[in-house]
């Protein structure tokens, strides 16, 4: 059985991203590198999987070209086998972590619609403020685009999740926002731009969200 990691109260993110680097380049075959990727987050566990976005903020924030370069060009082999390391939130609607809900399912997310989903939705304990998730996604939006592949695989595998209405995975609002992200990086505009553009999208009223209202709600 695999033994599930236990944060210390001062993780060493720094030493945590290194070994993950060192770990990626000593492999020689991409399934490999898949493979350690994949372990990372299940020894890490569902809630602990936001430790691999600080790994992942820490790599793009400290790294080397050379290193940035590696842990993107792993993420199109990823992608493109339908492996991105993943993490777990309550399926849309739902209360708890193990995903009861109408649709009998937790949401399985990549790092960029994790993140999003966290922010927009909930389903963790602690929420995001807008200045982490600005932080976290900008950083991510940044790691990705290292690689232009990794970017057009990526934004081909949000659109995907957008175009999945009916997996309770994301809500309309969330769907909407990423819209608007995968616009916004394909139109080159910066990360800090890029993630305006979601969060713009979750402020934005819907005609339906007006109608449902009633009197007192207008108040």
């Amino acid at each position: 059985m695999t033994d599930i990691f236990k944060l210390n109260a001062e993780p060493n993110w720094h030493g945590a991203a290194q070994d993950l680097v060192d770990g990626l380049q000593v492999l020689a075959k991409s399934e490999e590198q898949i493979q350690l990727l994949e372990s990372v987050c299940l020894q890490l566990g569902d809630a602990l999987y936001p430790a691999f976005l600080q790994i992942l903020f820490t790599l793009e924030q400290h790294a080397d070209t050379q290193a940035t370069d590696l842990v993107a060009a792993t993420l199109v082999d990823c992608i493109r086998t339908g492996r991105l390391p993943s993490g777990k939130l309550s399926a849309w609607g739902s209360a708890s972590l193990t995903g009861d809900s109408a649709f009998g399912q937790t949401r399985i997310l990549g790092p960029i619609e994790y993140a999003c989903a966290w922010y927009a939705q909930g389903g963790l304990a602690q929420p995001l403020t807008r200045q982490q998730f600005t932080h976290i996604m900008s950083s991510l939006l940044k790691l990705v685009s290292c690689n232009p592949l990794a970017k057009v695989h990526y934004c081909q595998k949000l659109q995907g999740d957008i175009d999945d209405p009916i997996s309770g995975a994301l809500s309309n609002t969330t769907r909407q926002g990423l819209q608007a992200l995968i616009q916004s990086w394909q139109n080159n505009d910066t990360a800090d731009v890029t993630v305006e553009a979601f969060i713009n999208e979750l402020q934005t009223e819907s005609m339906l969200d007006i109608i449902a209202k009633g009197p007192l709600d207008h108040r």
